[in-house]
């Protein structure tokens, strides 16, 4: 009957989300509450386990989200991001310009928003598809997955911070794991976005019209007056390698380097240095800089910090009941690799909701109860479910209408170049996911 309920409450949440439209953070609530009261839990715990859930993962996840969000915005608005995508492209050359578009992507994804980067970057590539002769779907396909791809792997990104901090993952393993399975998946993309099927299919060069002249002379005008690739690049680099060295060399009970490194690698700390190096990105810091950009940032991060929170809280109702042990022993039973159980929950979950970092906490929440069981390292389990987050990117997304329609592109051509794009992404990732599991 627990099964049952569970698969119930999964069920009742897609049908809440996909056709009643109720906004995630209400229906993660109301199916927290159905499966908590139906489960036979105490009204008292599952009253708590719901505020208990929320409070802890808004306390994990909480700065780190609004951090990374603020030095997006900053990078965004000072022409930061367009700084660093320029370099990008200059250094790999208009020669190996579907490598370069998928590198950029991965690169400036890391702090800005998917949809947001590729409003930025798609005037370029248009540009560069111009001027190489160069088919734009190509281009525009590599674009595409290399920002899709950092997004759902890499922190400070809020899918794998969120997955991070429901699962106990350390973020900087997740950081490292997540930039190591990225590497292949942006290589793989660019290849298919090369390939004699895409270039056959869509052999079109990027259209001529006024409206795409303008956009890249604007983007040519930021990059003119951004601050310099060095300053550019410093809110995104220094938080990863303080992350990363404290996951490795940091001890809070060593020596006093150790702990330095420790104290300065912890997630919220490193973040907020990043946001102090991004405020060195305007000519001038004033009101406009600290308060209106960092207000507009927040206010972006305000809707994903409370739909984690309530996966958060949905996660720790499950917790309360014996389900994590009896779904253990039924994927035991039925030899299923275990390390599949996280990525099919998530592509199952993002093809009928069709959002990435909805999949990834929900799925993290549920996973957290069994990782034990299953013997999963939780950093595997949140590469896992980061590769289902993107398998299947189709019309129920936003990011595949936002490619799709500053494309140009119809309902079809979305499916050609979008969403079996994303399955060869999907599957990449998680063969990469299953090779580093082999050696952790």
């Amino acid at each position: 009957m627990l099964v049952f309920l569970f698969f119930l409450s999964i069920a009742l949440l897609i049908f809440l989300i996909a056709k009643c439209k109720l906004h995630a953070f209400l229906s993660l609530l109301v199916v927290g509450l159905f499966y908590g009261v139906l489960s036979g839990a105490s009204l008292e715990e599952v009253a708590n386990a719901i505020a208990g859930g929320f409070g802890g993962t808004m306390q994990s996840i909480g700065i780190v989200i609004a951090c990374g969000v603020i030095i997006g915005q900053v990078l965004e608005v000072t022409g930061g991001a367009q700084r660093i995508s320029d370099a990008i492209l200059k250094l790999i050359g208009i020669k190996h310009a579907t490598y370069a578009a998928s590198l950029t992507g991965a690169f400036v994804s890391i702090p800005v928003f998917c949809d947001s980067g590729f409003i930025i970057l798609n005037p370029v590539i248009k540009g560069i598809s111009r001027r190489g002769k160069l088919p734009y779907a190509t281009l525009a396909v590599a674009l595409m997955a290399g920002l899709l791809t950092t997004h759902s792997f890499v922190p400070p990104t809020p899918g794998p911070v969120a997955a991070a901090s429901l699962v106990g993952a350390d973020l900087g393993k997740v950081l490292l794991y997540g930039i190591i399975v990225s590497i292949p998946i942006v290589i793989v993309s660019s290849i298919w976005a090369n390939s004699r099927f895409v270039r056959g299919k869509y052999p079109e060069i990027a259209e001529d019209t006024v409206v795409d002249l303008e956009k890249e002379d604007e983007f040519k005008a930021v990059v003119a007056h951004a601050p310099s690739t060095f300053r550019s690049f410093l809110p995104v680099i220094v938080p990863i390698l303080l992350i990363v060295a404290a996951s490795f060399f940091g001890n809070a009970e060593g020596n006093t380097a150790e702990q330095i490194v420790s104290f300065l690698g912890k997630p919220y700390i490193a973040l907020l240095i990043g946001t102090a190096l991004s405020f060195l990105l305007p000519t001038k810091v004033n009101s406009t800089v600290t308060n209106t950009w960092v207000s507009k940032a927040l206010s972006g991060a305000a809707e994903i910090l409370l739909i984690t929170a309530a996966a958060g809280a949905f996660g720790k109702v499950l917790q309360i009941t014996p389900i994590g042990t009896t779904l253990t022993e039924l994927i035991l039973s039925s030899g299923l690799p275990a390390i599949l159980i996280p990525y099919i929950m998530s592509t199952l979950l993002t093809i009928a909701m069709g959002s990435t970092t909805v999949s990834m906490t929900t799925v993290s929440g549920i996973m957290a109860p069994m990782l034990a069981s299953l013997g999963l390292a939780p950093e595997i389990v949140v590469m896992a479910v980061a590769a289902g987050g993107f398998t299947f990117c189709q019309a129920n997304s936003s990011y595949f209408w936002c490619v799709s329609k500053l494309c140009g592109y119809d309902l079809k051509k979305g499916y050609w170049l979008i969403t079996l794009t994303s399955v060869i992404m999907g599957v990449t990732g998680m063969a990469m996911t299953c090779i580093i599991n082999l050696f952790i």
